[in-house]
């Protein structure tokens, strides 16, 4: 019943951006339901196995509560779903697996809707150092829909070294267990929302030369590698395993994209692990950390002026003007979620993955007309004809319209060669 609510919504603003872009000559966006539901965050780390033969692999999913559906029980209200988690080998052979399910409760309505609350779950596997390929699941029981993930995975052998890092896990908090010891809240996301001071850093370092301390540096950098934060600490060891835990304040960050670069050793005995971070508004979508990239990608819906007054804003004023751009379009203003842009920024992290070649896919023609009128209806795929270059029918059965996409040069990279934006007018 939420997700049909949020339809209604969804549906009602279109009106208003039909009203603006007539005045401005930029295309409305046709919202229809998204093909990847539920929506999840994944992160994946290793670190040195209790059998030297062996890495153990961890695996931490991440769901908003709104991304699944709840129903009303006993006064409370309940949601379930079952995350799947498989590691196949070289040969296509499945080398671990495990499924788990996930009971959820929460006291009343509007707690199902929250975007900024999570379920979080894990899996952990022992694996031989490999290559793998990994298949990832969450299934939504009472909606019985689907959103899967899959990628490769690296699993390194951690005891061919004199001197090693694990993986860098980001961390939300760091809470004692019963004897003491602090677990780590995994961050999954890897972001610091503005609400967000500070995170942690937890690794592990591996000593097999004997060294009673090393020196351990901590380097930010921005996208242009250009360092942002730098500092260091000498750090005794316990012997061949070592953990370390770090504090890393937000402090200056302002939002965007992040490297965040570890090194460890003495002499030549160096090593170093490097992951991306990012600083990430409330307000902001999920799609989009890079805030200068996510205004750049608004050229499809968003007028001159109001693209310059973005562009020419510094720091968090230019996050400010982002924000205030969405606003405008925010079919539920009264809520923290604006449907519309996660929306927009949705179906431009899909054409990224999908439709990417020389160019960045929300750049290509079909990442162009797949961001503004959604997903087509059918697409006829003729990537072998003999007397013809390959190409591509997409049909959009609501507004009576076909598109043609040409691949002219053998490259993947097709071309709209059908009016469009004549088309679109007519469409309005």
């Amino acid at each position: 019943m939420k997700r049909v609510f949020q339809r209604i919504h969804l549906l009602a603003s279109i009106g208003m951006l039909l009203t603006s872009r007539l005045v401005s000559q930029t295309p409305e966006l046709h919202f229809d339901a998204r093909e990847d539901v539920p929506n999840f965050f994944y992160d994946i780390m290793t670190v040195a196995g209790k059998d030297s033969g062996l890495t153990t692999f961890k695996f931490y999913s991440k769901i908003p509560y709104d991304e699944l559906q709840f129903v009303k029980k006993d006064q409370r209200f309940y949601a379930q779903y079952e995350l799947s988690v498989t590691v196949f080998d070289q040969y296509g052979n499945q080398a671990e697996g495990q499924i788990v399910r996930r009971d959820i409760w929460v006291d009343d309505f509007e707690q199902t809707n929250l975007r900024n609350k999570y379920d979080i779950a894990s899996v952990t596997f022992d694996l031989s150092p490999s290559v793998y390929e990994l298949l990832v699941g969450i299934m939504d029981f009472d909606s019985r829909k689907t959103g899967r993930r899959k990628t490769r995975l690296t699993v390194p052998a951690y005891f061919q070294q004199p001197l090693e890092l694990s993986d860098i896990m980001l961390a939300d908090q760091m809470i004692p267990d019963s004897t003491g010891k602090l677990q780590a809240v995994p961050n999954v996301i890897g972001n610091y929302d503005n609400r967000q001071e500070s995170l942690f850093l937890w690794f592990e370092i591996y000593d097999f030369i004997g060294l009673d301390s090393l020196q351990i540096n901590y380097r930010i950098l921005d996208l242009k590698d250009k360092v942002i934060r730098k500092f260091s600490e000498f750090r005794k060891l316990d012997g061949t395993r070592t953990e370390i835990v770090i504090h890393i304040p937000r402090e200056e960050l302002s939002a965007g994209r992040y490297k965040l670069e570890v090194s460890a050793g003495k002499g030549k005995a160096v090593v170093k692990r490097v992951r991306d971070l990012s600083v990430h508004w409330m307000g902001m979508p999920a799609f989009a950390s890079d805030i200068d990239k996510a205004i750049e990608q608004l050229k499809y819906i968003a007028d001159g002026k109001a693209m310059k007054k973005m562009k020419k804003s510094k720091g968090d004023k230019k996050t400010e003007a982002f924000r205030e751009f969405w606003k405008s379009k925010d079919p539920t203003p009264a809520t923290e979620q604006n449907e519309v842009m996660e929306e927009y920024y949705r179906r431009v992290d899909y054409s990224n993955a999908t439709f990417g070649t020389f160019i960045e896919g929300w750049r290509s023609d079909r990442g162009m007309v797949y961001i503004i009128l959604g997903a087509p209806n059918d697409i006829e795929r003729h990537p072998f004809e003999v007397d013809s270059k390959p190409y591509e029918i997409w049909s959009y059965y609501q507004y009576n319209r076909q598109f043609i996409f040409v691949d002219q040069s053998g490259f993947g990279e097709y071309r709209l060669i059908s009016p469009f934006w004549e088309v679109l007018n007519e469409i309005r």
